[in-house]
C-alpha cells in the first residue's frame, strides 16, 4: 500500500482528524502545543490516496549541541494493531527526526496493561484482573517492540516518567455499558463517602457551580494557593490556567464549591434547637463560622478544580481532572471535597463521558492522592508507560546519564 508522509500539515486538517479519531487525548491536539510553549512542535501525518490515515503532534525539546528530544504525548493517533501502518509511520518519523537532530523519539500512549477496582486490589493485595479499558494491549505492545521501540520499564513512582504510569478513573457506565443514573452513581461510593453528598451539604449552605469564563481563573488560583501553602508544593501560575482556558474554550471547565456562612449558621441554630445533645458541637461550629465570615465574607470559595473534557467525538471519552485545591480552613467537617467530586462527575455524566480520570498516583497506592481518591471506589489503571525509539545512541546515553544525575541531586535536597 502506498503511503505519503508529510510534516507541517494544515492545523485544521490535523485537528479535524484527531478529534474524529476514536479515543484520542487532548494532548494530541494543536491547542496542547500552545500550552507546552517551552517546546518546539510540528504536526505530521501519513496519507493514503490523499486521505490522512494517521498523525502525530510532535513536541521537540532542544537539548545540547543542537540535539533534540522528540516527544509525542499520548500519541500516535493511529491504529496500533495495524503493524504495517505503524511501521511505515514510525520509519518516516525516525527519518524526519534524524534530519532534525533528534536523539530519541518518545511516546506514551494512553493504553492500559492492567486494571482493577480499588476494592479488589486491597482484597487481593495487588492488581489481579485484566478488564476491558484497553483491548488488544498485548498485540500493541508486541507491535511497538517489533518495529524498534524499547519499553521504558515498570516503575511505580508517580514522577518516574513524563506522565504517571498509574492513574485512577471512575467509570460512568455500569457493567452493562449503560450510563449510570446519578443516584446509582452515588450509591457506588462507600457509605462514609456518599453520606456527605447531596442534602447533607445543601441544607448546610454548600453550593457547587461550573464556569468557562477565563476571568474566574483568579478564584481557582486563590484556592490552589491554599493547597500550595499547606503541602509545601508549587503548582501552576494564573497565566498557565488562563492560557489553558483560552486554548480550550469548549473543553476546559472550572468547578467551584462555596459555603454560605449565614445559611450554615441558621442550620446550626435549628440543629441545636432540635438536638440539645449537639449543643456543644453547634456552638463550636458557629464560633468557627463567624470567624470565617469576618475573615472572608459571607460566601466563601472552599474548593476549586479544573477539568479537561474529551476532545474526541468517538470511541472512549475520558474527562481529565487536572488540578484541584481546597481551603481546609473552611469548615472541614462539611466534607466539601466529596460534594465537589460528585458534582464534577455528574457534569461529565451529562456530557456522556465514559470515564473520569482522577489523575496520576503512585503505583504503591500508598500516597496521599491514592488515599483521597480511593474514597470514590475508583478503578486503578496500570498504563503501558513510555516507549523510546533511540535514534542516536551515544547522545541518548549522555542524556540519560544527565537525567539520572539531576534526579539524584533533586532527591538530596
Amino acid at each position: 500500500m502506498k503511503y505519503v508522509f508529510k510534516s507541517g500539515i494544515d492545523i485544521k486538517e490535523y485537528d479535524d482528524f484527531v478529534k474524529g479519531f476514536p479515543s484520542t487525548s487532548f494532548m494530541q491536539t494543536s491547542s496542547w502545543s500552545k500550552i507546552k510553549s517551552a517546546w518546539q512542535n510540528d504536526f505530521v501525518g501519513m496519507y493514503h490516496e490523499e486521505k490522512l490515515v494517521c498523525a502525530a503532534m510532535i513536541l521537540k525539546r532542544p537539548l545540547f549541541l543542537g540535539k533534540k528530544l522528540f516527544y509525542v504525548p499520548r500519541g500516535f493517533v493511529i491504529d496500533y494493531k495495524d503493524r504495517e501502518l505503524l511501521k511505515e509511520f514510525t520509519d518516516n518519523i525516525v527519518f524526519y527526526a534524524k534530519k532534525n537532530g533528534a536523539i530519541d523519539l518518545k511516546i506514551d500512549p494512553f493504553i492500559c496493561f492492567n486494571e482493577d477496582s480499588i476494592q479488589n486490589i486491597k482484597k487481593n493485595k495487588g492488581i489481579k484482573i485484566h478488564k476491558s479499558f484497553s483491548e488488544d494491549t498485548k498485540i500493541i505492545d508486541e507491535n511497538l517492540k517489533s518495529i524498534g521501540f524499547i519499553h521504558g520499564g515498570f516503575e511505580k513512582a508517580v514522577n518516574a516518567y513524563i506522565q504517571p504510569r498509574y492513574t485512577m478513573v471512575i467509570p460512568l457506565r455500569d457493567e452493562n455499558g449503560n450510563f449510570y443514573e446519578k443516584e446509582a452513581l452515588r450509591r457506588t461510593f462507600p457509605k462514609n463517602t456518599r453520606n456527605y453528598i447531596g442534602n447533607y451539604q445543601e441544607e448546610r449552605g454548600v453550593t457547587f457551580s461550573f464556569s468557562k469564563d477565563v476571568n474566574d481563573v483568579k478564584e481557582l488560583v486563590k484556592v490552589l494557593n491554599c493547597t500550595e501553602e499547606r503541602q509545601h508544593i508549587s503548582l501552576r501560575s494564573k497565566a498557565y490556567f488562563e492560557n489553558l482556558m483560552r486554548n480550550f474554550p469548549d473543553e476546559a471547565v472550572l468547578f467551584f464549591a462555596k459555603v454560605n456562612i449565614e445559611k450554615y449558621i441558621k442550620f446550626l441554630e435549628k440543629d441545636e434547637a432540635n438536638n440539645p445533645d449537639k449543643k456543644e458541637f453547634c456552638l463550636k461550629q458557629k464560633k468557627e463560622a463567624l470567624a470565617l465570615m469576618k475573615e472572608y465574607g459571607n460566601v466563601i470559595t472552599a474548593g476549586a478544580t479544573i477539568v479537561m473534557m474529551p476532545t474526541c467525538k468517538t470511541g472512549t471519552k475520558v474527562a481529565s481532572f487536572l488540578y484541584a485545591g481546597t481551603n481546609t480552613k473552611v469548615l472541614p467537617s462539611l466534607k466539601i471535597t466529596n460534594g465537589l467530586m460528585f458534582y464534577r462527575l455528574c457534569y461529565c455524566l451529562d456530557k456522556e463521558c465514559d470515564y473520569c480520570d482522577l489523575g496520576g498516583i503512585d503505583g504503591s497506592l500508598e500516597d496521599h492522592l491514592s488515599t483521597f481518591k480511593s474514597k470514590f471506589n475508583p478503578v486503578v489503571l496500570e498504563l503501558v508507560g513510555e516507549y523510546d525509539y533511540i535514534i542516536n545512541k551515544p547522545f541518548y546515553s549522555m542524556f540519560n546519564l544527565a537525567l539520572k544525575i539531576r534526579k539524584y541531586l533533586m532527591s538530596r535536597r
